[in-house]
């Protein structure tokens, strides 16, 4: 083997994403909400960015029948824009998002109300800090005793107290006792124990007639007692899992009007942020200190990115959703059952732009309609490759035909997958059993075993 040093040339291309350009890919493809998330942070962190002086509002700026719904949250964005006085950066932050209450400050706040005494509230939120997401607690109270180095008797009183607080359930071993604690003061606690112990399995399988014949109930008084027991709850604390969330809330809006497609951003909810002119006449004068343009031209770098970014991001989201609520816009006319197969490389042709960037626009966004709210991404569905985008036989389209099929059927006779395959192919649309199958399964619709209902014993 022997080492040489040798001289030579190479010719190679590379692809070197400068920090503008990530920034620009990473608020692409943010929602609406995760954007202000990110505006709020950097007007925290840099002094440069400010808010700008609210523009006077443009009259008939979005039409009569889009500002008057109550659910498309138009208007209430409108009216949250507070100024905050003098300081836009303030009255930004101020409208921003509070945190909701987690569960330990529901439980706090209902302990000093029902005044425990001192030691239990204190065993009772450690306690709390062990429930599962469920708000369960499936330890015994001897291994919590253990792990807590408490006596097992104040441990129990303070299982007990905690089941007593809302939401009820809270401190269950499991979801069956959740539901019980939750049935306490109900007469049919018994009857209602018995189908969640014992005859839980059979109720899965939609054996009614077996389960009221084994409870001596006729299949109405099954029926009513099943309707009280869909009021209980198996997971109480699952709403307080996911604090952070925030409501699915439209990024644009998209209507017909005079016949043709219009569509609005939901620009209201974001700030117009800019640059501090203060500052960035600052770091231009070579009179200031060295130390103090060091610091803020960086930081006037990254407003300006991020100006541009958050620009960059409002003109591609406009132009992929009017292109795609034009190519979709016999959904606007007629609904769901109207969308046609549609594939992100039609959108990337038509705006000359690249898949990727299709993908990344519409990406955790939603859009507003007169039919309800809907995520962008449910608008693409390139269906069969070999297959013409036929309206109608788009994803959801197929699920919508599905859902008015299952929702019209004989509940006694459901209709099974072979007789909706036969169904759909009446209407128009063509489908495999697997994809009835695949598609029912996405929409949380049962089997027709298990969609029967029984109207008496056999």
């Amino acid at each position: 083997m022997s080492l040489d040093l040798r001289l030579g040339q190479r010719q190679e291309q590379r692809l070197a994403l400068l920090p503008q350009m990530l920034q620009s890919i990473e608020v692409l493809q943010l929602a609406t909400a995760d954007l202000l998330a990110l505006v709020d942070r950097e007007l925290q962190q840099n002094e440069t960015l400010e808010v700008a002086p609210a523009a006077e509002p443009v009259p008939d700026a979005v039409p009569e029948r889009v500002s008057e719904r109550e659910d498309s949250g138009w208007d209430e964005w409108r009216r949250a824009s507070s100024d905050g006085g003098d300081d836009k950066k303030l009255g930004f932050l101020a409208n921003v998002a509070a945190r909701e209450d987690s569960l330990r400050d529901a439980v706090r706040e209902q302990l000093a109300f029902r005044e425990v005494p001192p030691l239990i509230g204190e065993v009772v939120m450690l306690l709390v800090d062990r429930l599962d997401a469920r708000g369960l607690l499936p330890a015994t109270d001897e291994e919590l005793a253990v792990e807590l180095d408490l006596d097992a008797a104040l441990v129990g009183e303070a299982r007990v107290a905690l089941q007593q607080l809302e939401p009820r359930g809270l401190g269950a071993k499991d979801s069956i006792e959740a539901m019980l604690l939750q049935a306490a003061h109900d007469p049919d606690l018994a009857m209602i124990e018995a189908l969640l112990r014992v005859h839980l399995e059979a109720l899965g399988r939609n054996k009614l007639p077996d389960v009221a014949r084994a409870l001596s109930l006729s299949l109405d008084e099954l029926h009513a007692l099943l309707e009280r027991v869909r009021t209980l709850d198996p997971r109480p604390a699952a709403r307080f899992a996911h604090d952070d969330d925030l409501a699915v809330r439209p990024d644009a809006f998209a209507w017909l009007q005079d016949g043709s497609v219009q569509v609005a951003l939901d620009d209201e909810a974001l700030p117009d942020v800019q640059v501090n002119q203060e500052y960035a006449a600052l770091a231009g004068d070579r009179r200031t200190e060295r130390e103090v343009r060091d610091y803020l031209r960086p930081k006037l770098r990254s407003a300006r990115d991020l100006i541009e970014a958050i620009q960059q991001r409002k003109a591609t989201l406009s132009r992929v959703v009017k292109a795609v609520m034009r190519e979709q816009r016999a959904f606007l006319e007629r609904g769901p059952a109207a969308i046609r197969p549609l594939r992100m490389s039609e959108i990337a042709e038509q705006l000359e732009l690249h898949t990727s960037t299709v993908s990344r626009t519409i990406a955790g966004k939603f859009v507003q309609t007169d039919r309800g709210v809907f995520a962008l991404r449910d608008f693409f569905d390139g269906g069969r490759i070999d297959a013409a985008p036929i309206e109608g036989q788009g994803r959801m389209a197929v699920g919508q035909h599905l859902r008015e099929l299952v929702d019209g059927e004989d509940k006694s006779a459901p209709l099974s997958d072979d007789d909706l395959v036969q169904k759909l192919g009446e209407r128009g649309v063509q489908v495999a059993r697997r994809t009835v199958a695949k598609y029912r399964r996405e929409l949380d619709i049962p089997s027709s075993y298990l969609r029967r209902k029984y109207t008496e014993l056999p």
